[in-house]
């Protein structure tokens, strides 16, 4: 008998702040991100950068003080509690500049993770492009529901480098206006920095349900292998995903998290996914217009916005949408959107046409 899987704590580090100056922010449809020029990189982009953060040749300087201002209201942790972090390419700018050992590599992090919250079990990292943060959240899903723990911490974190822009920019792939997720003229995704930790836990070790953020009742994880870059046209990996969680889920979708990018592609195999498996007029957001795409944060960044929003029964607005593409979806960039039901499907797809999906419930 498989345990049943709740999250109990959490927050996040955005170019809004944390967890409920973020939720807020993004409700009154203040964006985080700002044209700026960054480090070495010819140019200057929309991007969402975390104030008061170092900037200089070390990367890594920069991800320690990104940790040490997310884990400030970090509880003392259960016995046993396993880690899980998610990330991309973490501290990547200094295998350009640094000549040094390096520190804070994504093979890393993990190890520097658990000596620094004095955990005793060995971490995780998980790195598996966009999705690395909802693929992280599944994997220590699995281990709780599978027995093998109680709790397991998940973090998730990336930020903006000179490695990342420059890659997304030789894609064309990045907007030079500002993401615009779902609009008609969207051209592109802007970077954006984020971190966040979220504590799960199996529902039978919870003293009290007050201390219940949301329910994670299913998940799934699929692959397009259509593409290294481009999802799937036909919106093959997601549907798959989507088909897992309908088929196990106790209440219908109330609402949907979507990856949200603002590129051309990836927002129109969104839409016919959710069209095709999702019922009409169901209500979906992106955050990413107003955070930034946070990549292997963003899996993280979203679970505890989608248990916010759970908690409100509406959906943010997507900051940046002005004339949505054309769907059975309620779409919205002014007003928050209410829940059908009181349950979230959230989703992020990556790279190599990785999908995965969480589906919250209260």
């Amino acid at each position: 008998m498989m345990r049943k899987v709740v999250l109990i704590d959490g927050n996040i580090l955005t170019p809004l702040g944390d967890l409920r100056s973020t939720w807020n922010s993004l409700l009154s449809g203040r964006s985080g991100i700002i044209q700026q020029e960054f480090g070495s990189v010819t140019g200057r982009y929309p991007l969402g950068i975390i104030e008061d953060l170092p900037l200089g040749k070390s990367s890594w300087n920069r991800l320690q003080s990104m940790f040490d201002r997310l884990f400030v209201n970090l509880p003392v942790l259960p016995e046993k509690t396993l880690l899980f972090c998610a990330t991309t390419k973490a501290a990547v700018d200094d295998v350009l500049h640094e000549k040094a050992e390096l520190h804070g590599q994504p093979w890393q992090i993990a190890d520097y993770l658990v000596n620094l919250l004095g955990l005793t079990e060995r971490g995780t990292t998980v790195s598996a492009a966009c999705a690395s943060g909802t693929l992280a959240i599944i994997q220590g899903a699995m281990r709780i529901a599978g027995g093998e723990c109680d709790h397991a911490l998940i973090v998730g974190i990336d930020m903006v480098t000179e490695f990342t822009l420059s890659g997304f920019d030789s894609l064309k792939a990045l907007s030079s206006e500002g993401a615009r997720p779902f609009d008609t003229k969207r051209n592109g995704l802007s970077l954006g920095e984020g971190a966040g930790w979220v504590l799960l836990a199996s529902e039978d070790s919870v003293r009290s349900r007050e201390k219940i953020l949301a329910s994670l009742e299913s998940w799934s994880i699929s692959c397009d292998a259509t593409h290294i870059t481009a999802p799937c046209r036909r919106a093959s990996g997601l549907i798959a995903a989507i088909e897992i969680i309908t088929e196990e889920a106790s209440v219908p979708i109330g609402g949907v998290n979507a990856h949200g990018t603002g590129t051309i592609y990836n927002d129109s195999m969104e839409l016919l996914a959710f069209d095709t498996k999702c019922q009409p007029g169901i209500p979906v957001c992106s955050v990413k217009g107003g955070l930034g795409h946070s990549l292997g944060a963003a899996g993280v960044v979203e679970s505890l916005l989608s248990s916010l929003s759970l908690q409100h029964n509406i959906l943010p607005p997507t900051i940046g949408l002005e004339t949505p593409e054309e769907s059975n979806c309620i779409l919205s960039g002014q007003e928050p959107l209410p829940l059908l039901y009181p349950s979230i499907l959230t989703c992020n797809s990556g790279f190599g046409g990785i999908n995965a999906a969480l589906f919250l419930t209260k």
